[in-house]
């Protein structure tokens, strides 16, 4: 699915220069003030997903038109300082009534009241909002360029998951948004998701209030670094106040803690220490608030809110010769400092990172010779706040100030840095896979190298953040892809995380232009692009543990390159696809994930609708006519480009089929590029005769194919049923699927084709996930899968075909529950089978399988000549897919081509397959029961079975005379006729031909006689073989025999007497009965029911030849069941045997 910008709620602590040393900034709150004499905003909800709004009050006593005002509010998110929304008012606001801006999408509740709904009215807690007058702040919610963590204030009146009321006192907005903000000092806060007070507000001018005292200005001001040593520190506060003893407190590094004498008040006071300050002295002013209160009267609050801090330094006599504290003393062997506090330490610079926010702010310090414990870093990190640009990489440097912990990182905060000369420091080698999950620790903040081959596992946050993680030995294998979920998995998950490191470019600015990670060195673009297993050896840069510089790229141990143009020679380890797979075969059939493909364009909230008859919800796709226009040239290049004959496709818009619908656009656009006619789709709702037979989701699956290589036959069938759709969850889950049979117009060749798209990972179902590596929704996936095997074995297309093929996204890596589940119902995962552990179409988290599927039933595995995934999307930056949004105009050109690489997040899936459309089989084929006479009709008949149910046939049949006819065909039966000019016993084929050519034969004998052909008579002996006699194979010896057959006048059977004796036997063949005669020049045979020792059940044929003195005859007999009990071959007659 296409992915949208993430709620960003920041996990660390804000990074201003003051938080990052620790001080406590200078609080000065506003007092309430007299009535309204501009608008200001009286309520903010920042409640659950969508659910923001912000009400505005008109208190001035007149009517105040928005839009000629020109009023308008915006948002700066994530410590901007420049807005990312800006949303105008327009409408009459009366006095004494409220306006109220709400998001599209939010509950009833709030949009029961807005005036105004706007999807850009989004906010998090960490976001100001400013309410604007013809381009001047009138109000502001939030501080505008500082993003704290997570939120402002504490508990109720907290900035995130709350409600926030204006005080009924307060009558004047904040029109400063760069002052600190407190909500609390003006504010009420309410549950997440309360609105119950959204639409009315009321000022009453309020009583009297206090206003906490504070500290307004210090000498030496925190940070100052040339303090002089017989200097008195002063104290200057808001308002008059009292101090008690402790109120001042002084301690030094080297002078200790200082007594002193106030003197003063009662506003600034003098600090004058009972001695001097020491050179080198590294010093820390508390004003401790709970030893301050006010002189006024107006009770509370007394004292100030929190303790302020203030940080100074008396410079040494010559910083490069006071005694430094060993920077792995100060990191010392766990995750935290050893030491704390103020410090002098000394090292090479090895990273040099100066310069304003978004650049780290400070440099990297190594001790050249370390203290040679591998436990103990050697480096750590600088930091001094924006601006600075004392160092370069190689200076041996001092710096004092104060050590402590920032974001997981060991640092320094620099009160002085002082250049003292030149130095060198080798990089450490760092070995992956390291021995555990804190292993790191140890290079923290240091010089490293990595000598290996690193590859490319994971890039999606390339574009965002200028970042990608490497691993050690190839890319990284998703766990549930290659070994069982539970503890195979969790083993597999544990070795993964100790194979990888994050690279990071050198700054913490987010879409920055140049993307420096590109191959060669070179910035990334369309044609340079940075694919996943590219390789880089031998990486050397800094090793340091924070955050990307925004919370979507949380604390981690990275690496920072060092040389001055910032780049990596990575190598094209992973070249691109020239084209698809070589799959073989004769029919192409591609799965394929569009991700959001919608002509719909996402301008606002809600203004798509899921299928027909579905509620109003939000697109998916692009959001501007560009950002389309860009997403289907590449999605025309990535289709065409498969070579398929059937594109079973997931996560189309979902708008039915008509004229206006992306299904219509894609094809028509398909035909304009590769020829009228050349593609259609399957219309589910036409071909199912229901509306919205894919459901009611934004999105749905389905089929393109090409006519001229395969047509649709049989019925379309869609699984919609609740449970498939909810998978036994509470709700709808899984898209429905879609059923096809396709035939092959060459081979005649039959399948089903079945687009799937199953529940993701990504939301929680009514089941938690089970924590054994499938994620969440594993169990609605199994249910659902179960069900579709269920559904397919009984036929929903009605083709009787059972050669399906099951494409689509699962969801599911390769050895989870619900392809499991799949394979038992007999279906076999053609990519595991074909390409093994390999294959992959996605990554998740720097780790590579396959959601998107290929699974054949038993027959049509068979099938397959080739499964491949084409690699043109997960291998590649998601920044350089068709979206505009997070890039420079400059990059909106570099970063894209009209090709097939990124449309998706998803590998198309490639099947070829080499159909087979089975022959006929002819079963049975009858004759007549008794012989027929010459002149009259023959009639033949025979079964036959086809597999392929579709196919159509014709018969011939080959009468044995040298004649043949067309047979008639009649569902699976066939049935002829014919008539003989002359006797004799026929061999007739049936042979049945699909309308493919395939064809089958089967054969039956037909006796025909003539009378007027003539009779039979003579008698003799013959020599009876070996093996004539089945009772006894070894005799030999001499047979009589006696013969005399003809037909009487008109009869249908001949009449007469037969006998035959063998010698040395009791075997004895007689008969008076008789079946038939057939007599063809000088041969005669006949057929008859004859007694074999005068036992019944037997049958002879007879066949006798006149040759004049070299007569011939051979006798058969056949018992029960026409096993032969005795066969005399063709042997010479001595005697006469007479054929009239």
């Amino acid at each position: 699915m296409r992915q949208s910008r993430p709620a960003l709620r920041r996990v660390a602590a804000v990074t201003t220069a003051a938080l990052a040393a620790g001080i406590t900034p200078f609080v000065m709150a506003a007092p309430a003030s007299a009535a309204p004499t501009e608008l200001f905003i009286s309520e903010y909800v920042e409640g659950s997903s969508n659910n923001k709004a912000l009400e505005i009050y008109n208190g001035t006593g007149a009517t105040v038109d928005l839009a000629a005002a020109k009023y308008n509010v915006q948002v700066f998110a994530n410590g901007a300082a420049t807005t990312t929304n800006t949303i105008a008012l327009s409408g009459n606001l009366a006095s004494g009534d409220v306006f109220v801006l709400a998001n599209t999408s939010a509950g009833s509740g709030i949009t029961g009241q807005a005036d105004l709904l706007s999807g850009s009215a989004n906010w998090n807690g960490d976001d100001a909002v400013v309410l604007r007058k013809d381009g001047v702040v009138v109000d502001a919610f939030g501080q505008v360029g500082l993003r704290p963590v997570n939120e402002w204030g504490t508990g109720l009146t907290s900035t995130m998951d709350n409600t926030l009321r204006r005080k009924s006192s307060v009558t004047a907005g904040d029109a400063n948004g760069a002052d600190v903000f407190d909500p609390s000092v003006q504010w009420d806060g309410f549950a997440i998701d309360t609105f119950d007070g959204l639409g009315a507000h009321t000022v009453d001018g309020g009583p009297a209030t206090d206003v906490a005292p504070g500290v307004t200005a210090t000498t030496p001001t925190d940070g100052s670094s040339n303090v002089a040593v017989g200097a008195s520190p002063t104290v200057t506060f808001s308002e008059p106040v009292n101090v008690a003893a402790g109120a001042f407190t002084v301690a030094c590094s080297l002078s200790g803690t200082k007594i002193l004498a106030v003197s003063g008040g009662p506003t600034t006071f003098t600090l004058d220490p009972s001695a001097d300050f020491t050179l080198g002295d590294a010093c820390t002013l508390t004003v401790t608030a709970s030893a301050v209160t006010d002189q006024d009267a107006i009770d509370p609050p007394d004292s100030p809110a929190s303790d302020v801090v203030v940080r100074f330094s008396v410079p040494a006599a010559n910083p490069c010769e006071v005694t430094a504290t060993p920077i792995p003393a100060i990191q010392g062997s766990g995750d935290t400092a050893a030491v704390t506090g103020s410090v002098t330490t000394r090292g090479v610079v090895v990273g040099d990172y100066e310069g304003p926010s978004p650049a780290l702010r400070g440099f990297f310090l190594q001790d050249p010779s370390g203290d040679g414990d591998p436990a103990t870093s050697d480096g750590i990190f600088v930091f001094e706040g924006s601006n600075a640009n004392s160092v370069k990489i190689g200076d041996l440097v001092t710096v004092t100030g104060n050590a402590g912990e920032n974001q997981g990182q060991t640092q320094v905060s620099a009160g002085t840095v002082t250049v003292c000369g030149a130095g060198t420091v080798a990089p450490t080698e760092v070995r992956f896979p390291v021995a555990s999950g804190t292993a790191l620790e140890r290079y923290e903040g240091m010089l490293v190298t990595l000598p290996q081959d690193m590859s490319v596992t994971e890039h999606f946050q390339l574009g965002r953040f200028g970042q990608v993680t490497l691993s050690q030995g190839g890319r990284l294998e998703q766990p549930t892809n290659v070994v069982a979920p539970g503890d195979p998995a969790a083993a597999l998950q544990a070795s993964n995380d100790l194979r990888k490191i994050i690279l990071d470019d050198t700054t913490q600015a987010q879409n920055v232009d140049p993307i420096v990670f590109g191959r060669g060195g070179q910035p990334l673009t369309a044609a340079n692009t940075l694919r996943g297993g590219d390789t880089v050896t031998d990486l050397t840069g800094v090793l340091n543990y924070t955050w990307g510089g925004n919370a979507a790229s949380a604390n981690a141990y990275r690496i920072r390159p060092v040389n001055p143009s910032a780049t990596v020679d990575f190598q094209p380890t992973n070249p691109r696809p020239t084209s698809p797979p070589a799959v073989g075969g004769d029919t192409r059939v591609v799965g394929m994930n569009l991700l959001n493909f919608f002509n719909t364009l996402d301008t606002s909230g809600n203004n798509c609708r899921g299928g027909l008859t579905g509620a109003v919800m939000d697109c998916r796709g692009a959001n501007t006519a560009a950002e389309f226009d860009r997403q289907w040239h590449k999605t025309l290049a990535a289709v065409s480009g498969t070579q398929a004959d059937v594109v079973a496709f997931m996560e189309m818009e979902n708008d039915g089929y008509g004229p206006d619908s992306a299904e219509q656009f894609l094809v028509g656009k398909l035909n304009e590029q590769d020829g009228a006619g050349t593609w259609a789709f399957i219309d589910a709702d036409a071909r199912t005769g229901q509306v919205d037979a894919l459901g009611n989701d934004a999105i749905k699956v389905g089929m393109l194919y090409k006519p001229a290589a395969v047509t649709p036959v049989g019925a379309t069938a869609a699984l919609n049923s609740d449970g498939f759709v909810t998978g036994g969850d509470s709700g709808p889950r899984n898209r429905p699927s879609l059923a096809q049979a396709f035939r092959d117009n060459t081979s005649g060749g039959t399948f089903v084709a079945v687009a799937n798209h199953l529940k993701s990972k990504g939301s929680a179902c009514d089941k938690p996930d089970a924590g054994d590596g499938q994620g969440n929704c594993s169990k609605v996936r199994v249910v659902s899968a179960d069900l579709l095997a269920s559904w397919l074995a009984g036929d929903p297309t009605g083709t009787g075909d059972p050669d399906v093929l099951i494409l689509g996204d699962m969801n599911s890596y390769a050895k989870e529950d619900p392809i499991t589940t799949l394979e038992k119902a007999g279906f076999t995962n053609l990519i595991e089978q074909r390409n093994g552990r390999e294959a992959y179409s996605y990554a998740f988290d720097g780790q590579w399988g396959y959601l998107d599927h290929a699974l054949g039933s038993a027959s049509m595995s068979s099938q397959v000549t080739g499964v491949g995934d084409w690699h043109v999307n997960a291998d590649e930056p998601s920044i350089l897919d068709y979206n505009t949004e997070f890039k420079t105009p400059a990059q909106v050109t570099s970063l894209y081509a009209p090709d097939q690489f990124r449309i998706s997040d998803h590998d198309p899936v490639v099947v070829g397959l080499d159909l087979t459309n089975a022959d006929p089989v002819v079963g049975t084929v009858t004759g007549p029961s008794a012989a027929v006479s010459v002149g009259a009709p023959a009639g033949v008949s025979a079964t036959f079975t086809d597999a392929d149910p579709l196919d159509t046939h014709t018969a011939t049949v080959a009468w044995g005379d040298g004649q043949s006819s067309a047979g008639t065909v009649t569902g699976g039966t066939v049935s002829g006729s014919h008539v003989y000019t002359a006797a004799g016993i026929y061999t007739v084929t049936v042979t049945v031909t699909d309308q493919w050519g395939n064809a089958d034969s089967g054969t039956t004998t037909v006796v025909v006689y003539d009378r007027a052909a003539g009779f039979a008579t003579g008698g003799g002996t013959i020599a009876s073989p070996v093996g004539a006699l089945a009772s006894d194979p070894s005799h030999r010896g001499k047979g009589s025999l006696q013969l005399s057959v003809a037909y009487p006048s008109g009869a249908t059977v001949p009449t007469g007497s037969f006998t035959y004796s063998l010698a040395g036997t009791t075997f004895a063949v007689a008969t008076t009965t008789f079946d038939w005669l057939v007599v063809t020049g000088t041969t005669a045979t006949f057929s008859a029911p004859v007694t074999v020792n005068g036992q019944a059940g037997y049958r002879a044929v007879v066949t006798v030849t006149d040759q004049g003195k070299n007569d011939t005859f051979r006798l058969v007999v056949t018992g029960a069941g026409g096993s032969v009990t005795y066969d005399s071959g063709t042997q010479a007659v001595k005697g006469q045997v007479v054929v009239h």
